[in-house]
């Protein structure tokens, strides 16, 4: 045992001697191998002889290369981009200088040596992946002995002796032939850095071929790039001399790729991750959601104030009227407290529509009345309401003047009553009458006699009276649209919808009642014009409607149980957008989708073009850019492509100062809502909200703050932003505003010790979160993009996108009992089909 012990470990030191012994043998070898390949690659490049000084001296700890690396990176990699940049400029001058020298002999004939320090630089280094290798700065004079060597390089050598570096001086003579031949010497590193150039110029270019917005830098790029062969310094180097000469490569586009946001930017991509999802925001919104849980019941049962503990309204309420029933004002209504505020509604309709269902609507999919609430029982506690529209305004009187809606029934039994009767009470008459002209404007005429306007007093007046349909820039689109903005407007195309099926199968359009072709002919087209619809706008509104109504007339149509299958193949519907792309809210991807699954269902979607006019029975479109006009007989044109403000807005805006003007004839605000006014004593009475409002707000990776989209979602947050300032009693004329000084006995009530506990003495600014967009595409097919804030999680299409649309509509009615009476059609609709019943 002890001698197989001993032979065994005699063994062991003999294999441990001979693999020292291989090994270091292989180190030898290597570092031969290095000193021979170095010294030919310096003797055939002399432009890579910096190398040598550069690598002489002890390479950096990794510690201090990597502090270098993130100082780089800092700024997304810019404030390294500006220092290289102009370092680069100043060694390519310096670098022209030499070699303009070089190319003239000296009087003595002496040879000339180069600067290798003063060439310009190879590669530069910065955040982007995609750009890090791309040119490299090399800074002034190697013989600093400063270590040059880049430590992102994978191209120049690291290890070479400081006596070899010393030998390797290299200058030129005056024989051409000589310098000819060191010129045309093809390097190995620099064939592979060339080669980097080329692959990384792919890349882009596939890039390129994606987003044509940028295609001009990409186009200058593919000019001044070299060609995929194998080329000599003499090519390389004037070729990248003359991309940095170029202001588009040398600055807008590198500055477009040097960091992670601009490139995605590039590429059409949202540049927001998941790390940039605003918590706080989703901490105070859960929090004040919880507040509004308690607050929205506050003084509603039996006057009863659940915070205060009090059993009856404040004797000194302040009055908030409020115009219109929108999306800001039925969130407004919903939380206001009655036991703080006096509310009173100034509407010219008296319920609240769920607006993303109309086009359900339009077609039988949904009822009316089953998306709809009446602004009376969304908070029975409110003061009043008036059925009437705002038509004239006091800003220092804080007063408004409202035009009461013509009350006409079967009977008439609502006429003469004593309109100029004595002791009337508040509301007192105006003598005035309102006309609006053709432009919108309003003009009074005093002559007429009093009662059809009313003035009302106001200590806050919140302003959410929506916008009407641009359809007045088009000629004939006013008179013969039809608009999908009211429940009023949903009816009225549903019975055009109808009216036009049973036109089109009437036996006058039908060609069996006529003998000859040209006849047949003619009632063909005539039939096939009464079922032609033209959709005008490609956004939400124009791809739903065109979904829906795909949904409907399949229906209607399918064989053979349809109640109009004999005219399946005679309907047509036109979708006509002046953009490039549907639904430009939202992502590429997501448009591509829509326009897919429309045509697939046999719309004609018609891109990049106008309308021109309208008809009673034609239009005319016009292709962008050209003068060419088409004429496209048809039945029913629909309006769905922009917005306008209503005349109170103009009228409104005419009393407050310049600086309240926003974009699009909105009303510009502050961060609480609040509008401009003539003095301090109205400054904070008056709030715009929703579509009126231009609310400006700067995005994380935005260089100028973009106003809000006039979208629901907007509205609705804005509406319950503002109703919860009101219910926690700021003081709306101090900028920002404060909680008030108090009482003894209500300094400390529940809501304030609340508030204090959340830092919330000062109001917090209005802060818009984004839960994505929605839209469907018809054939239970939808597209949903989910976000929280401006950072998107993840895009739907198809059935399950379906499922979550329907979902999400179901979860935003106004109350449960809508939320059953909309589901229940859902179930009708499946179950025994849309109702055409013309009543």
């Amino acid at each position: 045992m002890r001698t197989t012990a001993l032979q065994m470990s005699s063994f062991a030191i003999a294999m441990a001697m001979a693999c020292i012994f291989l090994l270091s043998s292989a180190n030898a070898i290597r570092t031969s191998n290095n000193a021979f390949f170095t010294s030919a690659f310096h003797q055939r490049s002399p432009q890579c002889a910096f190398m040598a000084t550069a690598t002489s001296k002890q390479r950096q700890p990794r510690s201090q290369r990597r502090a270098t690396r993130t100082q780089l990176a800092a700024n997304g990699g810019m404030d390294a981009y500006d220092a290289q940049m102009a370092a680069m400029t100043a060694s390519r001058d310096a670098y022209e200088a030499q070699m303009a020298s070089i190319n003239q002999p000296t009087a003595t004939d002496e040879p000339t040596a180069i600067d290798e320090s003063s060439m310009p630089a190879s590669k530069w280094t910065g955040q982007n992946s995609y750009t890090q290798q791309l040119l490299q700065e090399q800074p002034a004079a190697a013989s600093v002995g400063t270590d040059y060597s880049n430590s992102y390089s994978q191209y120049s050598p690291s290890n070479i002796d400081q006596s070899f570096a010393e030998e390797q001086s290299y200058s030129y003579s005056d024989d051409e032939a000589t310098y000819a031949a060191a010129e045309s010497a093809i390097d190995p590193y620099e064939m592979q850095f060339t080669n980097y150039l080329l692959s990384l110029q792919h890349e882009l270019e596939t890039a390129s071929n994606e987003m044509n917005d940028y295609s001009p830098p990409m186009e200058a790029m593919n000019e001044q790039q070299p060609q995929p062969h194998s080329p000599s310094l003499e090519e390389t180097t004037p070729s990248i001399i003359e991309q940095l000469d170029e202001e588009d490569m040398g600055d807008k586009f590198l500055k477009m790729v040097s960091n992670e946001v601009e490139y995605k930017k590039l590429l059409n991509q949202s540049p927001y991750a998941v790390t940039d999802i605003e918590w706080r925001v989703l901490i105070q919104r859960f929090l004040d959601n919880t507040e509004d849980s308690t607050q929205k019941k506050n003084g509603k049962f039996k006057g009863e104030s659940k915070l205060n503990r009090k059993l009856v309204p404040k004797k000194e309420r302040k009055t908030v009227v409020l115009l219109g029933t929108g999306w800001a004002s039925h969130s407004f209504v919903k939380l206001a407290s009655t036991y703080d505020l006096r509310v009173v509604v100034v509407s010219p309709v008296n319920h609240f529509v769920f607006t993303p269902m109309l086009a359900s609507a339009a077609v039988g999919t949904v009822e009316y009345r089953s998306m709809t609430e009446p602004i009376r029982v969304t908070n029975p506690y409110i003061d009043n309401y008036v059925e009437g529209r705002a038509i004239g305004v006091d800003v220092e009187g804080k007063k408004i003047q409202v035009q009461l809606t013509s009350l006409s029934t079967v009977t008439g039994a609502f006429k003469g009553i004593a309109t100029d009767a004595p002791c009337r009470l508040d509301p007192e008459p105006v003598q005035t009458s309102i006309v609006y002209s053709d432009d919108g404007a309003i003009t009074r005429d005093k002559s007429m006699g009093a009662g059809d306007v009313i003035e009302l007093s106001y200590d806050h007046l919140i302003c959410s009276v929506g916008t009407s349909s641009r359809s007045s820039i088009v000629p004939g689109a006013k008179e013969y649209c039809f608009n999908l903005k009211t429940s009023q407007d949903s009816k009225r195309l549903r019975t055009a919808i109808g009216e036009a099926l049973e036109f089109a199968a009437r036996p006058d359009v039908q060609e069996f009642y006529y003998p000859d072709e040209e006849t047949k002919f003619q009632a063909r087209e005539e039939r096939q014009r009464r079922l032609r619809i033209a959709v005008v706008g490609g956004g939400p509104t124009g791809v739903e409607l065109s979904g829906e109504l795909c949904d409907f007339f399949a229906q209607m149509c399918r064989s053979p149980d349809g109640a109009y299958q004999r005219l399946r193949d005679d309907i047509e519907i036109l979708l006509i957008h002046g953009g490039s792309d549907l639904l430009p809210s939202m992502d590429t991807e997501l448009r591509e989708r829509a326009l897919a699954a429309l045509q697939s269902q046999g719309v004609s979607v018609i891109l990049n073009t106008r309308l021109k006019e309208v008809g009673q029975d034609f239009i005319r479109i016009g292709e962008k850019g050209t003068d060419v006009v088409q004429t496209i007989p048809l039945a029913i044109t629909i309006w769905a492509a922009g917005n306008a403000p209503v005349p109170f807005v103009k009228e409104l805006l005419s009393q407050l100062p310049e600086s309240a003007a926003g974009s699009g004839g909105r009303i510009s605000v502050d961060q609480w809502c609040r509008c401009p006014t003539p003095s301090a004593d109205s400054f904070g009475s008056i709030f715009a909200l929703g579509d009126i409002a231009c609310f400006e707000a700067q995005k994380k990776y935005e260089t100028s703050p973009e106003a809000l989209p006039q979208t629901a979602q907007v509205a609705g947050q804005q509406g319950a932003f503002v109703a919860r300032m009101l219910n926690r009693g700021y003081d709306m004329e101090l900028t920002p505003p404060k909680l008030p000084e108090l009482s003894e006995s209500e300094a400390f009530s529940l809501l304030r010790v609340w508030l204090i506990a959340r830092g919330l003495e000062e109001a917090p600014g209005f802060n818009f979160l984004s839960l994505g967009l929605l839209a469907y595409c018809g054939q239970e097919e939808a597209l949903n993009q989910v976000m929280v804030g401006d950072v998107p999680l993840f895009n739907y299409s198809g059935k399950l996108a379906f499922v979550l649309w329907r979902s999400v509509y179901l979860a935003k009615q106004a109350s449960s009992r809508n939320q059953a009476l909309i589901a229940f059609d859902w179930l009708r609709t499946e179950t025994f089909g849309r109702d055409i019943t013309r009543l």
